[in-house]
């Protein structure tokens, strides 16, 4: 009781936890302990905003010394330990929580899905060391707090929590609905609305700041200002340009607070949509600052992102060879909404992002865009020849694919017309389909191919003719009536390409297609090649880059490899283009936070689900740029754990009836419907980004006109 009066002026101080600093009869000890409080930190208020604080962080505040944290201490031990609400009647006449009618779902809603605040964090971590674990809202609905009360260790400040956060429930189990409801809908608030708000929210922060912070913030910021440095107004106060620093910190962490639009919300929008300049997005907001430079800055601390992110995107830097690899199997001019659709589903791209670097590739000279659409310029040769073969669907003789080539300039370099060279024989996109002609692979059918009980015929001839090596055209003719009907190019280009994986050399050298048994060959040695590959780069490789590892030198070869390790879990593709090990690919990668979106994700469908909206979603909710491969690859390896199904990029927690998107389109799509009509179709049946609805109406229609 010494300690208690020693703190407080009058040993009949009345106060509630609600109680304003102000009103308490201090000692003029912790008057000075108050008066420092409010200097270091803000919303400082009430009785139990001084029980919150944490001393660790207290202590490590600037100025605050060791007499200023013991008196802290003193305090808040005084406060815990003095009978709040003295001239209050006892617990039993706390006005108790109102009957509060929810649903069983509701009810039985974990805790660790609501977004408490600290004080209710700690009040469930109080309850839960009183009377065991409270996991679900039905267990704080079940608990009497005059029973609560009368429980070791728990003061009228915790019971009264209690009844306070039983009311306010349902208002939490609304917002818990919101959240989920975030699943269902796109953030979409138009750009004007943005403005005004932002200015509006902005002058009203400053306004609630005192003199000096205020004069801090214009002059930091530049807001209808003149921008000064750390040093510029530290000497205007006579402080260092340190101590300006540590008040400037918490200026810019409290002001998105104050914001109308959440930081995640803001910055959601301005990531997808800023396909424009956003001071002409943000005119009003614009015109506040001097310069462009210090409007970004500005637009950045309100969104939370780390500086220059802005710049990123609109700046946005596209690796030509994805763009390439893109012309190689599509006709110019490709539509830009196809292109925009393909860097955001498959390489992570924001929409924003997307449209900016194809206009970067365009100043670059990379690309040329039209109203129709966009057009490929200094394309390698392998990558001109595969483009020029996309409007051919039977082939073409090399010597007509150059002079396409070089009529067209697809190419950085003119092709030889006289021989057939460079881009012909070494390209992952084409193959030969007669003698002297070419074909685009996009034109071949690898479903329709049973490519392990083909090679198994291949290697039964081997050992029933007791041979070590033949002319593969030969056994071509001699087994024509045993065995699946193929055409001849088409079994040396996958006997070509994924022989090797089977014990099979193929040698097309002097017009002569010889096979060879490997009887060196180990089909796993290839496996660990891979592997090993993979666990060496620093970085993710490409498809390419793999084989060059590979004795056969074929991407055929090692995409049968990667895609057989990616089905087992050892590999995971990062993109359309790359792949690495499952540990360097989920590395500094918060995993948990990610599949608990997903996991709501699938929670709020009772629809199949494509992996693209793991993407959206995420990338939006947890400001990250990965594809949707990624993501896919995450949930896959817990696949059995969650007891999902999943066919493909599909995802359902009830078996699915399609072996894909593909396979979906053409049992449910109608040829005679427009696109958009036939995207209603397909959205009724799979829940899917409107990115990959576009594509894969796309293909499906291009797949029916072939």
């Amino acid at each position: 009781m010494d300690e208690v009066e020693d703190i407080f002026m009058s040993p009949d101080n009345n106060y509630d936890f609600v109680t304003p600093i102000d009103q308490l009869a201090l000692s003029p000890k912790y008057q000075k302990l108050i008066k420092r409080i409010f200097v270091v930190m803000d919303n400082i208020h009430t009785i139990k905003d001084i029980i919150d604080i944490d001393i660790t962080v207290f202590s490590k505040l600037p100025y605050i010394g060791k007499s200023y944290v013991d008196s802290l201490i003193s305090l808040q031990h005084a406060i815990k330990h003095t009978d709040i609400n003295q001239c209050n009647s006892d617990i039993e006449e706390i006005e108790l929580t109102p009957q509060i009618t929810l649903s069983i779902t509701q009810l039985e809603t974990p805790l660790n899905q609501l977004a408490l605040s600290t004080q209710y964090q700690r009040l469930i971590k109080r309850i839960s060391t009183a009377i065991g674990n409270a996991n679900t809202v039905q267990d704080i609905i079940d608990i009497d707090p005059i029973h609560f009360s009368r429980l070791p260790a728990v003061g009228k400040l915790y019971v009264n929590q209690l009844i306070e956060f039983k009311k306010q429930l349902p208002g939490f189990l609304e917002k818990q609905t919101q959240k989920l409801a975030f699943f269902k809908e796109n953030y979409s608030i138009e750009f004007n609305e943005i403005d005004n708000t932002l200015i509006e929210d902005v002058e009203g922060y400053l306004w609630s700041l005192n003199d000096m912070k205020m004069d801090i913030a214009l002059s930091r910021w530049g807001f209808n200002h003149q921008h000064e440095s750390l040093e510029e107004v530290g000497n205007r106060y006579k402080v260092t340009r340190e101590r300006i620093r540590q008040l400037e910190k918490p200026i810019n962490t409290n002001l998105p607070l104050h914001l109308t639009i959440q930081s995640k919300v803001l910055w959601a929008n301005i990531r997808e949509k800023m396909t424009e300049d956003l001071t002409e997005l943000l005119p009003n907001l614009a015109k506040c600052f001097a310069t462009d430079k210090l409007f970004y800055a500005f637009i950045e601390i309100l969104c939370q992102v780390k500086s220059g992110s802005i710049r990123k995107i609109i700046f946005t830097e596209i690796n030509t060879k994805i763009i390439n690899s893109l012309f190689c199997i599509n006709p110019s001019p490709i539509p830009q909404e196809i292109i925009i659709n393909e860097l955001m589903s498959n390489y992570g791209y924001s929409k924003a992002s997307a449209i900016n670097g194809i206009k970067q590739l365009e100043k670059l000279g990379k690309i040329e865009r039209t109203e129709q659409g966009v057009n490929p310029k200094k394309l390698g040769r392998a990558e001109a020849v595969a483009h020029s073969l996309t409007r051919h669907p039977a082939g073409l003789p090399w010597k007509d694919i150059a002079r396409i080539v070089n009529r067209n300039g697809y190419s950085s370099k003119q092709m030889d017309e006289t021989r057939s060279t460079h881009g012909f024989n070494d390209s992952e996109y084409i193959y030969l389909c007669a003698k002297g002609t070419f074909r685009n692979l996009m034109f071949l059918d690898f479903e329709q191919f049973d490519i392990p009980k083909i090679m198994q015929h291949l290697l039964d001839y081997f050992k029933q003719h007791q041979l070590t090596a033949l002319h593969l055209h030969d056994y071509f003719y001699q087994t024509k009536d045993q065995r699946c009907e193929i055409e001849y190019f088409t079994l040396r280009h996958l006997v070509r390409e994924y022989g090797e994986e089977y014990g099979l050399y193929f040698n097309g050298k002097s017009n002569v297609d010889g096979v060879s048994l490997d009887q060196d060959l180990k089909s796993i040695t290839q496996v660990d090649v891979i592997i090993k590959v993979l666990n060496e780069s620093k970085v993710a490789m490409t498809k390419q880059e793999i084989a060059e590892r590979l004795r056969s030198k074929s991407t055929g070869h090692a995409g049968f490899i990667l895609n057989n390790l990616m089905e087992e879990g050892k590999v995971v593709r990062v993109d359309q283009m790359v792949y690495t090990t499952p540990e360097k690919a989920f590395f500094n990668m918060d995993t948990k936070a990610i599949m608990q979106i997903i996991q709501d994700i699938m929670s709020t469908s009772n629809i199949i689900v494509e992996a693209d909206v793991f993407r959206e979603y995420v990338n939006m909710e947890l400001n990250l740029s990965y594809s949707k491969y990624i993501y896919m690859a995450l949930v896959k390896i817990q696949l059995k754990e969650l007891a999902w199904y999943r066919n493909n990029m599909l995802f359902s927690k009830k078996p699915i009836p399609y072996k894909n998107l593909m396979d979906m389109c053409k049992q449910l799509c109608n040829s005679e419907l427009p696109k958009n009509e036939n995207a209603k179709i397909i959205k009724k049946a799979v829940w899917l980004t409107d990115a990959v609805a576009t594509e894969a109406i796309h293909q499906w229609k291009w797949q029916m006109s072939h």
